[in-house]
């Protein structure tokens, strides 16, 4: 999703390849982005702007002051929100990103230092999309009636007799985002094809196209359309249900 409500969002990594990844990712949404390589230029940014940042994504093993210390310098400095003389206590949320740990293992601990989420770095950027979303947006994300979950698979879609291809981005009980670079108006009846993973079910349903996002033919994850199921057997919605149901927990959301 681009955003027109663009929000200012600091990127602290270690790795050159993941701040210029991530950095990507959130500029192609939308945003504006600072990247640090350490958790001493995180905590002297926030300092100097602490009015600027609306979102810290943070990874934990840095060298020097690894991401622990910086989640602890922010609870210890601004620990409530209501005192006259904190500038950052719980004003902006933190998601945590690391290559080492499972969140099972420490996610309980992050929590209690402030953190308000946590991934791998195995992300897709349809996953780190959907969680920046959540974090950045949450009356929009509660205003929904259903949860989507970021996927990344293969759809075959029809529209009259002209087959295409494309990927599914995310999905819930009652519609998905089709990522295509192809044109598709509102209103628009598809047909659809795919199969969730872990399943040798080919679920195949009718939908509406609710809106359109259409970027020409470059290559951003951006451009598709969302579709609303029209028509979808109720063992195929029970299929999908359990699968949302599942990545939910496994994002620590169910």
């Amino acid at each position: 999703m681009i955003t027109k409500d663009t929000k200012n969002i600091i990127v602290a990594d270690d790795s050159e390849f993941f701040r210029i990844k991530l950095s990507d990712i959130l500029s192609d949404m939308g945003h504006n982005v600072r990247v640090f390589g350490s958790g001493e230029e995180v905590i002297n940014e926030l300092k100097a702007n602490p009015d600027w940042v609306n979102l810290l994504i943070l990874d934990i093993q840095m060298p020097h002051i690894d991401g622990f210390e910086v989640l602890k310098w922010i609870k210890d400095n601004c620990p409530k929100e209501n005192l006259p003389d904190n500038k950052l206590g719980n004003k902006f949320p933190i998601l945590v990103i690391t290559g080492a740990y499972e969140p099972s293992q420490i996610l309980e601990k992050l929590k209690a230092l402030g953190a308000s989420g946590m991934m791998t770095k195995a992300f897709t950027p349809e996953q780190i999309t959907f969680r920046i979303n959540n974090l950045l947006f949450p009356d929009k994300a509660a205003a929904r009636q259903e949860t989507r979950v970021p996927i990344t698979i293969p759809v075959d879609f029809k529209i009259g007799d002209s087959a295409s291809t494309g990927f599914l981005l995310n999905i819930s009980e009652s519609g998905m985002f089709l990522h295509t670079q192809r044109d598709m108006l509102p209103g628009t009846s598809v047909h659809l094809r795919f199969s969730l993973p872990d399943s040798d079910k080919v679920i195949e349903t009718k939908g509406i196209v609710k809106w359109s996002n259409h970027m020409g033919q470059g290559k951003s994850i951006f451009s598709g359309a969302g579709i609303s199921f029209a028509a979808i057997k109720p063992d195929e919605q029970q299929l999908i249900r359990e699968f949302v149901k599942k990545e939910l927990g496994k994002m620590g959301m169910g």
